[in-house]
């Protein structure tokens, strides 16, 4: 009778150790930090930025820089990103201020970033370097995504609105250089003005 009992007891005992062991061992996922969405996360000194992506405009040349900033500081923090291809660059920088705020939805008045890089599709992932607060090396892949899901259809920049900032640009350089002739001419007159006398 008691050799059952023991013998009860020792297997109840390697049951339960059975059932529970896996636990002692295995790797507890809910420890793992990552970002739930198809974006990236990056955080330091206070201030995170969350939900990390690109979205391309019909050119695929611009790219709406979409995230969420979470700032837990005092103050507002100075953020600046820089996106690198294999032949090019792009620096956004930007205030994020004090609390919750997010980037990138035109429609809701929401403040947009653009990054212009070229050769960049959706479905590839573009290295970024951050930096908050004076705080470098940090560093991300983001994804590159387009409105080909709905979700993303609000991100997609107009393109018009390109084509009148190329405009704009073209008109100031030629006031420009309109106004550099005019002050080249108004020296030489004044030059031939001085020799006469």
């Amino acid at each position: 009778m008691k050799n059952r009992i023991a013998a009860s007891i020792a297997l109840a005992a390697g049951l339960a150790l059975g059932a529970s062991g896996c636990s002692l061992i295995a790797h507890n996922g809910t420890n793992v930090q990552y970002a739930p969405s198809d974006g990236v996360e990056i955080s330091a000194e206070g201030v995170a930025l969350r939900n990390i992506i690109l979205v391309a405009d019909q050119s695929g040349e611009n790219f709406n820089v979409v995230f969420t900033a979470v700032n837990n500081t005092e103050a507002p923090a100075s953020v600046s990103i820089t996106f690198e291809t294999d032949s090019e660059s792009s620096l956004v920088e930007f205030v994020a201020p004090v609390g919750t705020t997010s980037f990138g939805n035109l429609e809701e008045g929401q403040e947009v970033l653009v990054a212009t890089l070229s050769n960049l599709q959706a479905g590839q992932t573009v290295e970024a370097f951050f930096t908050i607060n004076g705080e470098g090396d940090l560093h991300e892949y983001v994804p590159v995504l387009d409105g080909t899901l709905v979700e993303y259809q609000q991100y997609v920049l107009d393109q018009s609105m390109f084509e009148v900032e190329a405009v704009e640009d073209v008109e100031l350089e030629t006031e420009a250089d309109a106004e550099a002739e005019a002050g080249a001419e108004a020296e030489a007159d004044a030059e031939a003005t001085t020799e006469t006398e």
